[in-house]
């Protein structure tokens, strides 16, 4: 219904006015809810046409505004995704500066001329060990979006020998 008022250029208060009804009202049908039969006559009669032909643009805007709402919230949860996707990856940096950090200031200092060698690389190679874990957690280089690349590869290949079959 709101198409029809914004084509007649009006404001909800000027078709409340018009159609003598409350503006709560003509709110809660723009908004889809559920409507009496008295204001759907009185709608129809402002707009110049049958109440069968209101109904049909109310439930299509309904239908839109669904739509609408479930777009809205794929792409919140999209970002939210990505968010918590850069946050993990902050992580990864600053947990990768504190372990050089502390390898060079604190471990470094007790090389001792290659007595110690042994154990720092021992703690070297840990460090690398923890930072490319955690890597791995964040990049996830076999999560999902691998799956789905490989399933859609494998769609692929399958199409094709499928095609050249059916061509000989």
């Amino acid at each position: 219904m709101k198409s029809l008022r914004l084509k007649k250029c009006w404001s909800q208060e000027e078709l409340a006015q018009l159609s003598d009804l409350n503006v709560r009202t003509i709110q809660r049908v723009e908004k889809g809810q559920s409507v009496g039969t008295e204001t759907l006559k009185a709608l129809a009669a402002v707009f110049e046409i049958s109440t069968d032909e209101l109904v049909r643009v109310i439930e299509s805007e309904k239908h839109t505004l669904l739509k609408e709402e479930e777009h809205t919230s794929e792409t919140q949860s999209q970002q939210n995704k990505a968010i918590e996707k850069i946050k993990s990856i902050k992580y990864l940096y600053a947990l990768s500066a504190l372990l050089i950090a502390v390898f060079v200031f604190l471990m470094l200092p007790n090389y001792n001329e290659g007595e110690n060698l042994g154990s720092l690389i021992v703690v070297f190679l840990s460090f690398c060990m923890i930072i490319a874990g955690y890597a791995f957690i964040v990049f996830q280089p076999f999560g999902e979006e691998w799956e789905k690349e490989k399933v859609s590869q494998i769609l692929e290949r399958q199409n094709e020998k499928s095609n050249s079959g059916s061509e000989h």
